[in-house]
């Protein structure tokens, strides 16, 4: 058995204004040969959409995870087993889509991050 076998993993930011950002990120694998049979294709596509308030210590955020609104055979996988003239076997894996998660965080002690560098003969900034 031979085949073309590959995965694409994207994942794509936007930064809007007013501290609005949106995700997206895909994985694909496609169609696979294995030792003992093949396994389908699986895609998991998602979307997260961000916004900052209150200085950015409160941040919201709205997760879309395995986007599929019953158009797509998101997060499918059928994985079959076999000799030839001995036996068969095939599993459909199916897990769930269109899960929507709402986050809420705050920040209680926002901890500014300045680098110190270490004084020399050579200046502030030597590394």
């Amino acid at each position: 058995n031979s085949s073309w076998m590959y995965s694409i993993n994207a994942n794509t930011t936007f930064e809007l204004e007013n501290d609005w950002s949106i995700q997206f990120s895909v994985n694909y694998l496609s169609d696979r040969i294995t030792a003992q049979g093949e396994d389908s294709s699986f895609l998991s596509p998602n979307l997260t959409i961000k916004k900052s308030f209150m200085d950015g210590r409160l941040t919201g955020t709205f997760q879309w995870l395995n986007m599929d609104l019953g158009m797509l055979k998101t997060n499918e996988q059928r994985i079959t087993t076999f000799v030839p003239n001995e036996f068969y076997t095939t599993t459909n894996y199916v897990y769930e889509v269109d899960v929507l998660i709402l986050n809420l965080s705050y920040t209680l002690n926002k901890v500014k991050n300045k680098a110190k560098f270490i004084k020399s003969e050579f200046g502030e900034k030597e590394f």
